[in-house]
């Protein structure tokens, strides 16, 4: 292994933590605001009123990882690692605290 691959994996793990990071934070305010959406309206309308929050949770936990897995595994490894960790950590924080 050369320089130049460590180097690119090491690059690959950073993209994947940093791009995990931001989209557990999001996913952590889409999921709050869905579950406050069915709690307020019911589940037809808090559904239909969080249609966004749906397609970010969609594109958070399905079609980008599955985009970032094909460009580079060890990105794709590394997002989903950060992802669901920190979404974890901070939803049950968010739970408890309520």
């Amino acid at each position: 292994m050369t320089f130049g691959e460590i180097c690119n994996y090491f690059l690959y793990a950073l993209s994947g933590f940093f791009f995990g990071i931001f989209a557990s934070r999001y996913s952590i305010l889409a999921t709050i605001k869905l579950v406050g959406n069915i709690r307020e309206r019911g589940l037809g309308n808090g559904l239909l009123g969080s249609l966004p929050q749906i397609f970010f949770l969609a594109l958070a936990f399905f079609i980008f990882p599955v985009l970032f897995i094909t460009r580079t595994q060890t990105g794709g490894f590394f997002y989903y690692l950060v992802l669901i960790y920190f979404f974890n950590k901070g939803y049950r924080t968010y739970i408890q605290n309520r």
